[in-house]
Parts: structure tokens; sequence; C-alpha cells
């Protein structure tokens, strides 16, 4: 007979036993767990890490396949597994599938049973059982998948393990999106850094080449014009007229270039300053005139009572977009007539300007205009080698409008002739006083004294010929050290300097020669950047540096003489300065 107090005690310590290896079971599965998650924190390549979780799940639990299937549109794409060729499997959603994701692992005895298998064309399900697990991937509920060839190979006991272990394929997707955009920050960084870097060296090549153009464009114009200034035969004159001529057309396409450029950049400014319409349109409007009579061409121009008088904004930019578009129509215009008109609409707190030019020319279909807007187009071809061009006049003209608040609208029809309409924004000034307009020809001062900072002889001597015609008395200095051993407080009534020179450049000197006036407590004398450097930031470095106004080479000598008499006149203080040229 059987002792009760011995059989308790026995069927106890089988309990504890059986207590205690589950515990130990349970203490496994979590150091397992605990033991992948720190193993996986080290690991960088998603690959990898994928790998290492895979391996970890066999130490655990026998399969002859794994799958980790994450959601994908309406349905589920195998994103890794054992088999390579098992990547890239899909089916379709709901069903077994998304109840699983959703819900709590499950244990197949035949994976055959399980409907979407039958769905995925490129992967037959295993002859076997299936442990089927959720899983959080970057997409959103997926599933871990294993199978072993042998049928009703897993328990209940195996489902719920590989439950527990699903949260290492959680952590192994979650850490691998965090590489993915650790990754993809990182390749964003250094694009947009080498877009800087491009950028910047783009712009110092805008730079050093609009420098290294212009230095030789100036001896071609600026002597031209002074040349055509001269005594000359009507031959040599009209062989004059056509070196400066040429000169200009150059001037023109590389200031297109450039204005392009720094456009895309964003770094072209639109100014506000007054000016007065009328006058400003004048200039376009009489160059424009005599290129239509050349041709034969009736040109008429109109401006309504509306638009005249002063507004605050970019003269020069407005000049640019109505000479684009005088330009277009009288190029492609044959025979017939060119007009302008110009007309103005007051708002509460601004005038909308519109610009529109008419041509009785060759016109164009609407598939061609849609595409004349775009950089470097001219309607086709044919175009381009009949009238030349850059194509960029239009792109610039538009994006100019714009950034003063209008656009560029059009119609045509091929053989009738176009229509162009540019609109822009400005503030009317009802007392803006008398209007300032260019001179037709300069005051000659007597005995001007002028300091002329320049490293390049011939750009000394053009300087020299457009200072004899006002008989100034001119002392010259090959660069900024030179100028500052020369220069006396009240010795010089105005000085032109050149910004880009060696030993010392104009920038250096022009602040150098401010600080030597305000210690003599002297009046600051004009000072005048005459420079090859001509783009909007070299313009805004010399006046901040002291300069009081811009002179852009190559130089008109009307436009430089004009500066000139401006300044000596008026006297601006160096806080007071403008922009010429």
């Amino acid at each position: 007979m059987l002792d009760p107090d011995k059989e308790q005690l026995r069927e106890a310590l089988a309990s504890a036993k059986q207590i205690e290896a589950s515990l130990r079971e349970r203490l496994r599965e979590q150091d397992l767990v605990l033991g992948g998650l720190e193993a996986l924190q080290g690991e960088e390549d998603p690959a990898a890490l994928q790998a290492r979780v895979f391996d970890l799940l066999s130490r655990s639990v026998a399969f002859n396949l794994a799958l980790v299937i994450e959601p994908e549109g309406e349905g589920f794409v195998c994103t890794a597994a054992t088999d390579p060729a098992a990547v890239g499997a899909r089916w379709p959603g709901g069903g077994f599938f998304s109840r699983v994701a959703h819900g709590r692992a499950a244990v197949v005895p035949d994976n055959r049973r399980v409907p979407e298998w039958a769905q995925c064309e490129s992967l037959s399900p295993l002859p076997g059982a299936g442990i089927y697990a959720p899983i959080l991937a970057a997409s959103g509920p997926g599933l871990l998948v294993l199978c072993c060839h042998q049928p009703g190979a897993y328990s209940a006991r195996d489902g719920a393990l590989v439950s527990r272990l699903s949260l290492l394929v959680s952590q192994t997707l979650a850490a691998a999106q965090r590489r993915r955009l650790s990754e993809a920050a990182r390749s964003a960084d250094m694009a947009r850094q080498a877009a800087v870097e491009a950028s910047e060296a783009k712009s110092r090549f805008l730079a050093n080449m609009s420098h290294e153009i212009r230095t030789p464009l100036n001896g071609v114009t600026a002597v031209a014009d002074l040349l055509a200034m001269t005594d000359l035969a009507p031959r040599q004159q009209e062989m004059a007229q056509l070196i400066a001529q040429s000169g200009r057309m150059l001037e023109r396409l590389l200031n297109d270039v450039l204005d392009f450029a720094k456009i895309e950049a964003g770094q072209l400014d639109i100014e506000c300053e007054p000016f007065d319409l009328e006058p400003a349109l004048h200039a376009m409007i009489d160059l424009f005139t005599a290129k239509a009579d050349a041709k034969g061409l009736t040109f008429r121009a109109n401006i309504a009572p509306a638009a005249a008088g002063a507004f605050a904004g970019d003269s020069l930019r407005v000049r640019q977009i109505l000479g684009n578009l005088l330009s277009n129509a009288v190029k492609f215009t044959e025979a017939g007539e060119v007009s302008l008109d110009v007309s103005a609409q007051d708002g509460p707190e601004d005038s909308l300007i519109t610009l529109r030019v008419t041509d009785t020319g060759c016109g164009f279909t609407v598939e061609r205009g849609a595409r004349l807007f775009d950089r470097f187009e001219q309607g086709d071809d044919s175009m381009t080698r009949q009238f030349g061009g850059t194509g960029l006049g239009l792109a610039i003209s538009r994006s100019l409008a714009e950034m003063m608040g209008g656009a560029i609208t059009w119609r045509s029809t091929p053989g009738q002739g176009s229509t162009f309409e540019a609109s822009f924004r400005a503030r009317r000034l009802r007392d803006a006083g008398p209007a300032i307009t260019e001179a037709n020809a300069p005051p000659r001062p007597q005995d001007l004294s002028v300091l002329v900072v320049e490293d390049n002889p011939n750009n000394r001597r053009i300087v020299a010929m457009v200072l004899d015609l006002v008989q100034a008395q001119a002392t010259y200095a090959e660069n900024g050290q030179e100028a500052l051993d020369v220069f006396e407080p009240g010795r010089f009534d105005i000085i032109l300097m050149d910004l880009q020179m060696p030993v010392m450049d104009g920038l250096s000197a022009t602040r150098r020669i401010r600080e030597l006036e305000l210690a003599a407590a002297a009046a600051p004398i004009p000072i005048i950047a005459l420079s090859a450097n001509a783009m909007t930031h070299h313009v805004a470095e010399a006046l901040a540096a002291g300069a009081t106004a811009h002179v852009a080479k190559p130089i008109l000598p009307a436009r430089l003489i004009q500066t000139m008499i401006d300044l000596v006149q008026d006297g601006p203080a160096p806080t007071a300065v403008k922009a010429a040229g």
C-alpha cells in the first residue's frame, strides 16, 4: 500500500519539475529574443539583418522555408526569404493572410489548405505544415511564415514561440527602414551639397566669363563709339558704326546668357526705383523705329494717357522686355507694320501696365507657340538658321514679367502675324517731381580732376579717350595700392575704380579711401566702380564697399560722362548710392 504522503510529494515534485522546465523554456525563449535583439543592434546592412534573424529562428524552430510578407497596395508581397526565388512573390489581399496579419499566430497542418497559396502564380506551397505569425512591417501589418516539409510538424507551442520571435522580425524591419531613411537622408544631403557646390562653381564660372569677355569687348565697342565721334569720311563712319553695333549685339547675347543663368539660380533681383515710363519706353521705340524703317516697315507706337507719369519699378527690366518683344516683331516681319500699344490700369496699391506688340509677320502655330518660351527655342530650326539668336529672349522676358507681378500672353495666325502682351505691376508716384531724362549731349566741364585706377593698359587708354572728350585732367594708378599712394582728400573730383586688380583690389581700395576721408573729416569723393564684374552681386559688393555708382564694361562713353557729371554736380553722400549702366 502506497503512502499517501509520499505519493503527494512525488506528484508535487513532478509538477515542480514541469514548472521548472516550462520556466526554463520560457527563459530560453526570452534569452533568444533579447540576445537576438542585442545581436541586431550593430548590424547596418538590411539584408544582413534579415539573414541573421532567419538564423536565430532556425535555432528554435526547424523549417525548410521562411518568408517575410509585407502589405503592398491591395495585396501582399514577399520582401525577404531563405530562398531568393521566393522574393517578389505576390498574393491578393483579404482572406487568411489578412486575418493573421491583423490578428494572432496560426499553425496550419497542411499549407495546401491555405487559399492564398493557390492564388500565387510564382510560388507553390510546400507539401507540409506552416506557422503564420503577424509582424509589423514598414508598410503595415504583415506576416512571418515558416514552412516544413512534414505535415503536422508544428504544435501550438511552436506557434506561440514563433509569435514571440516575430518581434525580432518587426525589430529588423524597423531597423532596416531606419537604415534606408538614414541612407536616403545622407544621399539627399550629399546631393544638396553637390548642387550647392555646382551652383557656386557655375556662379564663379559665369563671373569669370563675364569679366573675361567684357574686358576685350570694352576695347571694341568703346573705341568704336569714340571713333564714330571723330571727323570721319562717310564710308569710315559707316564702318565704325557697324563695329559698334556688332559689339552691342555681342554684349546683348552675353547679357541674355548671364540673365538666364541668374534667373535659374534665383539670383536676379528686381529693382524698385522712380522712373518716368514714357521716356523710358521711348529709348526702345526710337531704336526699333529706325530698324523698322530700314526694312521698309511701318512702325506705330501709342502710349495711353493713363500710362504717362512716374512709377516705382525696374525701368531697365521693362525696357529689356519691350526690347525683346519689338526685336522679334521686327525680325520676323518682312512686310506690313509693327505696332506698340501701352496701357495702364490703376489699382488700390499699384498699376497694371500692359505692353502690346502686334506685327504682320510670319506668325506661328499653337504647337510652336507652346515652345517659344522654352529656353533656346525659336519656333523651328529653319528660323534659327534664317534669323539667328540664342532663343533666350522670350524665356527671360516671361520670367522678368512674372517677377514683376505680371505675365506674357500671345496669339498668332500663321502667315498673318502675331500679338504679344507683356504685363507688369509698378507703383504710381503721384508727386514724383520732374522726371530725369538722358541728355543727348552731355555737358563738357573744364578742368575735372579724375583718378583712374585700372590695371589693363588698353582699358586705361580707352578711359583716357573718354576723358579727353570733356577735357578732364587724369591721374593713373595700376592697382589699389598705387591709388592710395597718390590719394589725398580733396585732391580729385572723382575716382574711376576698377574692381579686379593685382596687389590690392578695387573693393579694398575703396574701403580704405572712405576710412581716410572719415579720419580727415573730409567730404566723400564720388567713386565710380568701373568694372567688367557686372553681375548683380558684384554691383552690390561695390556699393557696400563705399562706391557711389557702378558702370559696367563695355563702356558707353556718353553714359560714363553723364554719370560723372551727375555725381560731381549733385555731390551725393556715400550712403546715397545708385547703380549706373
